[in-house]
């Protein structure tokens, strides 16, 4: 998968690792694979009879992703994910589609009854009254070309917004991909703005024009 790399040098901030973090990125990602995406779920597939089969070198909890999840580097993951995305593109993965989009798009993720960090949004319903909390972002993904590949999001806080962070996002992966690595860009409505638009100018991400969904 040409993950050896990143496997060995995944940005690990932890100062006094007991567990290596090849075995704690590799068990993620095999889980991800098996649509398994809870750290509970990781930490049962690392204690089951299929640890050593799966080449996960030694079981651990949950709360050890958590803590090396929270000192990962994110910019290393973006590296990885972008290399990835020229590798693909050099093996002609995309060869059978006529066209490489890239799309936009707001998301959610978690959900608490109260506001626990700085990221934390409030959600409202239909009569505007505070019913929970989550973390909003934006994410970008490679599109048109059979399957769906997200490759970077960029998350806001209270007196942000999705646009700004849709911004930041396209700056990134306009820096990453490099000159007209897509034919089109998809975004909503209220990013069709004459700024957002040609914010990838510069660096000629997208070579053939925008469009809005």
């Amino acid at each position: 998968m040409g993950l050896e790399g990143y496997l060995s040098r995944p940005g690990d901030g932890r100062s006094q690792a007991r567990i290596p973090a090849r075995a704690l990125l590799w068990s993620m990602l095999v889980a991800r694979v098996l649509r398994e995406t809870s750290f509970l779920a990781v930490e049962h597939l690392v204690h089951s009879s299929v640890c050593r089969t799966l080449c996960v070198a030694q079981a651990f909890g949950d709360d050890a992703l958590a803590y090396f999840t929270e000192r990962l580097d994110p910019a290393v993951t973006r590296a990885a994910l972008v290399d990835a995305l020229h590798g693909a593109k050099r093996n002609k993965a995309f060869q059978n589609a006529p066209f490489i989009g890239l799309a936009i798009d707001g998301t959610t993720a978690g959900r608490s009854s109260s506001e626990d960090c700085a990221w934390c949004r409030p959600l409202r319903n239909a009569k505007k009254e505070v019913i929970g909390y989550c973390h909003q972002l934006a994410t970008i993904s490679v599109v048109g070309a059979g399957l769906s590949l997200p490759f970077d999001l960029e998350p806001y806080g209270p007196g942000d917004s999705e646009y700004a962070a849709g911004q930041r996002l396209l700056a990134r992966a306009a820096a990453g991909l490099g000159a007209r690595f897509a034919d089109y860009l998809v975004v909503d409505s209220e990013y069709a703005t004459a700024p957002f638009l040609h914010a990838d100018r510069p660096s000629g991400l997208v070579g053939r024009g925008s469009s809005e969904k």
